[in-house]
């Protein structure tokens, strides 16, 4: 118990002494709802990292699904090379005959 009221009075005056410093204008307080300025400022930067870092994480996915894709053409293209070398005839599209 005596743990709380001891947290609960540093809690207390910590928040005592930012108010009077901001009376006094050495904290910055541009709004005047008792936060500082640099709190408010660090917080809004944190915002907009968070989003960008969303947005790239987004775009990251993407890629990786596009190359998971193309992987799997490739796959089917070393089969066809190992057909091939094995002397099978070509499957799929004939090619184009030449004018």
């Amino acid at each position: 118990m005596n743990t709380i009221l001891i947290i609960l009075g540093v809690i207390l005056i910590a928040a005592a002494v930012v108010i009077v410093l901001q009376k006094k204008g050495i904290i910055g307080d541009r709004d005047g709802d008792y936060i500082p300025d640099a709190v408010e400022d660090s917080a809004k930067k944190v915002k907009d990292t968070a989003k960008e870092v969303k947005r790239r994480a987004r775009r990251v996915k993407e890629e990786i699904g596009d190359v998971a894709a193309e992987l799997k053409e490739a796959a089917v293209q070393v089969k066809d090379i190992k057909d091939a070398a094995q002397g099978k005839p070509r499957r799929g599209r004939k090619p184009k005959a030449k004018k």
